[in-house]
């Protein structure tokens, strides 16, 4: 997924030299003079294909905007590098490894945080612009890439986007059919981990309980929770005609007999769309409204 994101999603060419074979999860936690423990998501230590020192590939996920993510970013490169030194000399380093930080964001909120720590620096004098600390990171906003852009891409981290943008659950389902084509058979732990997340997560806002699905392959998940939508969308549609008929009993009511008693709405409001037919038909030549619920 990290080897997807980057060459897919971020797509930059520095991107192109790393050695992805190589990739391996370096220590997150870092521990400050103070004794303050800070932990960044996922830090990814990757050889380079020249050769060269290490790059290690930051990742934090934020699902609301954070004014501090600036300086959060470079609180935790300091200190990383200050745990790369405890570790190793800085004599035994030819130089130090890159740290590219990157942010995914998930959230419905724009986001307006700067994306480089030195736009939030002050202006002093042009000669002191120099000493002004230079850290950018690297935002991949879901929100911001078109879906028709997502959709053209075979990655699971694209039908991820995909899952986490749908308006509804038709759009769910096409993502989720187009999440299971992008994730190879032999990716055995990763389908695991993402039925582990679908069953828990998504399909419970869906109405679909764990307990539904926990014998379940994932292809007969996909076929249940489509033929939910079927009768979801068969039950919207007919509280649709259902609540529009009621309004129109109403009107009818109202206009002929004047205000009506709260009891009388709920009553109409309430009855099925045979039944405000025969109401709204009798309307028509009913002298009170006993007339009109006379049965």
């Amino acid at each position: 997924m990290t080897q997807d994101l980057l060459q897919e999603i971020v797509a930059e060419r520095w991107v192109e030299r790393i050695d992805f074979d190589s990739g391996e999860l370096a220590d997150p936690s870092y521990v400050s003079d103070k004794h303050e423990n800070r932990e960044s998501d996922l830090v990814w230590k990757f050889r380079r294909q020249d050769g060269e020192e290490p790059v290690y590939v930051l990742l934090e996920f934020q699902s609301r905007p954070d004014p501090s993510m600036p300086v959060r970013f470079m609180g935790y490169e300091s200190l990383f590098y200050q745990k790369l030194l405890a570790d190793k000399p800085v004599a035994a380093w030819r130089k130090l490894p890159p740290v590219i930080a990157v942010l995914v964001y998930n959230g419905w909120e724009p986001w307006h945080v700067a994306t480089d720590l030195g736009s939030l620096i002050g202006e002093l004098d042009v000669s002191a612009a120099t000493y002004r600390p230079q850290l950018r990171y690297r935002l991949v906003d879901e929100s911001a890439y078109r879906r028709e852009d997502l959709a053209s891409l075979n990655s699971p981290v694209a039908a991820l986007f995909l899952i986490e943008m749908s308006r509804d659950g038709q759009e769910v389902c096409a993502s989720l059919r187009r999440l299971w084509q992008t994730i190879p058979p032999d990716e055995v732990s990763l389908r695991r981990a993402f039925e582990t997340w679908l069953r828990k997560v998504i399909l419970p806002r869906l109405g679909v309980s764990w307990e539904e699905t926990a014998e379940l392959t994932m292809e007969e998940v996909e076929t249940m929770l489509a033929e939910s939508i079927d009768r979801w969308n068969r039950e919207l549609l007919e509280k649709g005609r259902q609540e529009g008929e009621a309004q129109v009993v109403l009107r009818l009511l109202r206009l002929k007999f004047g205000p009506l008693e709260p009891e009388t709405e709920e009553r109409v409001r309430s009855a099925d769309t045979d039944r405000l037919l025969e109401w709204g038909e009798r309307v028509l030549t009913a002298q009170s409204l006993q007339d009109v619920f006379r049965d």
